[in-house]
């Protein structure tokens, strides 16, 4: 057996379409993201929302002015980018062209404690693609209530207490305002899409190793290739030829997709979640579901050798990419309307698969997802060996 691992692994490597797939043209498509994707990750920074503010006496009397004044000191922590309007029409005019993403005012008619008055943009924010724009909104609108809000309650309760202007502290202490800050965040790590397009790009990486396995179950056919006729003649028997085939097969797969991942890991700079060690258990389980894929489809009944089922193969791994998002962002909206209305589809779709299992390891704080996946995987693939082992062992030749 280890004689036809080491055959199996050499006879693999001096194949350019091992080399080419397998590593060149994944470490490629990760350097094309590497450059598509560098304006768009720069988690250290936010840019402040744009806004056009009435600046006039109504304004200057209103407490809300203080609120937006300080929102828009420069700093790290800027929330506002502030655009003066002489009026609100001309604010109007700014949003209608794009250049701010809403428009504050105070009403003089309505001048109840500076009541603030807020205009925002019409329109979806999934019309370009992203969700920007609606976060914008969502934040100039949430400063105004919260001041309207805070203003009324603190009003409310100067009415039942007028004591609480002798001291500050009760006030924040009845309206239940805390001096402490803390951030949480709902994830193991800071959100960053673009680490979905390289994760898919390790799931199409993966199952071009089931080309290389139905190479490799092919030469062990007597059937398929004179290499497998005369292995056949020989006095290895048939279950420990696939089983060599096979480890031979996974351990070129894992190297070439450890290759990957590192470039992906350290030059590409793609984050794990500092769970590095469990992505490479989770290369080894997806290496396993390639093999197995690729060793059964060589062992169906298709005439013309190796052309048609590597033709085959290729089909799967492309379509199954699109439907983990792979070519772009369409494609990765796509997939993801996909896998809401039909859930099943990204368990039985090998690229998604793998794709949802480096994910679930970037987003999740818990592990119970990432361990589901790699369980699937790997009994998916031992599944398709054993069909395989049982197909190849009963094959029959009239003569060799």
């Amino acid at each position: 057996m280890l004689s036809t691992i080491k055959a199996t692994i050499l006879a693999s490597s001096r194949k350019p379409d091992m080399w080419i797939w397998m590593l060149f043209f994944p470490l490629a498509l990760a350097t094309i993201f590497i450059f598509m994707f560098d304006n768009l990750k720069n988690p250290d920074s936010t840019t402040a929302v744009s806004v056009a503010v009435v600046r006039d006496d109504a304004w200057e009397r209103s407490g809300f002015s203080q609120v937006v004044d300080a929102l828009a000191a420069e700093g790290d922590d800027k929330l506002l980018d502030v655009t003066v309007a002489g009026s609100v029409e001309e604010g109007e005019r700014l949003l209608d062209e794009g250049q701010v993403s809403g428009v504050y005012y105070v009403d003089p008619e309505a001048f109840e404690y500076g009541k603030p008055q807020v205009i925002l943009g019409a329109g979806s924010a999934s019309a370009d693609g992203t969700s920007q724009k609606s976060i914008d909104r969502s934040i100039l609108e949430t400063v105004a209530s919260s001041f309207t809000q805070m203003f009324a309650l603190t009003e409310a309760s100067l009415d039942a207490d007028p004591g609480l202007l002798d001291d500050p502290s009760a006030i924040s202490r009845a309206l239940g305002i805390s001096g402490e800050v803390k951030r949480i965040s709902l994830t193991r790590s800071t959100p960053d899409d673009t680490v979905r397009f390289y994760y898919a790009l390790l799931g199409m990486a993966a199952l071009f190793a089931s080309e290389l396995a139905a190479d490799a179950a092919i030469d062990a056919a007597g059937d398929l290739s004179a290499l497998g006729a005369r292995r056949c003649v020989g006095g290895q028997s048939r279950l420990a030829m696939l089983t060599g085939t096979l480890l031979g097969c996974w351990a070129v797969a894992v190297c070439c997709l450890t290759v990957v991942f590192l470039f992906v890991r350290f030059v590409a700079g793609v984050d794990f979640a500092g769970r590095e060690g469990l992505a490479l258990l989770g290369i080894a389980a997806a290496s396993l579901l390639a093999i197995g894929i690729g060793m059964l489809v060589s062992m169906l009944p298709i005439k013309g050798g190796k052309n048609p089922r590597t033709g085959l193969l290729t089909l799967l791994n492309c379509t199954g990419s699109l439907f983990a998002g792979l070519y772009g962002m369409p494609a990765m909206r796509l997939a993801d309307e996909v896998a809401r209305a039909c859930p099943t589809e990204a368990w039985l779709n090998p690229p998604k698969l793998v794709s949802d299992m480096f994910t679930s390891l970037y987003f999740y704080e818990g592990l119970g997802p990432f361990f589901a996946r790699v369980a699937v995987c790997a009994g998916l693939g031992v599944a398709l060996l054993l069909i395989t082992a049982a197909v190849f062992r009963r094959q029959r030749y009239e003569h060799l």
